[in-house]
């Protein structure tokens, strides 16, 4: 038997299908809705990685693989860089959230005279920017509305402490 040349990678593959779960998330489609755009059998969606809830999510065949570049390309061009930045970028910043829940708790749990310190040490406008921040860009139009109106800029690392 003749071993078979796989035409994509696994990250290409993976690539592929974060940009079409990325696509399904920008226009709030469940996965049977996104099963259906593709012309594809619900449980074929569900079967592959990214999708599955499985121990061992199916590969799409190189078939489904082009059907699927040629959806994505029509829909909108997906910029695979673009992609992995944003994932890479997202885990940073869960790791960054779940960091500071851990520091934050601490002196949640302390007494005033820490939450003193922790007061005179950080800039408030600072702390209202990155909490508006990260709310905001929980939603695209809130996102924009947010953008056109604020002007506050992080600033408290770019100052030196006299």
């Amino acid at each position: 038997m003749k071993p078979t040349i796989q035409k994509f990678s696994d990250a290409q593959i993976m690539n592929l299908l974060n940009g079409l779960s990325l696509y399904a998330n920008q226009n709030n489609l469940s996965n049977k809705e996104l099963a259906g755009k593709l012309n594809i059998p619900y449980k074929t969606l569900i079967g592959w990685k990214v999708f599955s809830k499985s121990q061992t999510p199916n590969i799409p065949s190189t078939k489904s693989i082009d059907m699927i570049m040629e959806f994505l390309t029509k829909v909108k061009p997906v910029n695979v860089d673009t992609i992995n930045e944003a994932l890479r970028r997202t885990g940073k910043i869960k790791y960054i959230l779940l960091l500071l829940e851990d520091e934050l708790r601490w002196f949640r749990d302390k007494t005033a005279e820490e939450r003193k310190i922790f007061r005179k040490e950080l800039n408030i406008s600072d702390i209202g920017y990155i909490s508006s921040l990260i709310t905001m860009l929980t939603d695209e139009d809130k996102f924009q509305r947010w953008l056109a109106l604020t002007n506050t800029k992080f600033q408290y690392f770019g100052r030196e402490k006299g």
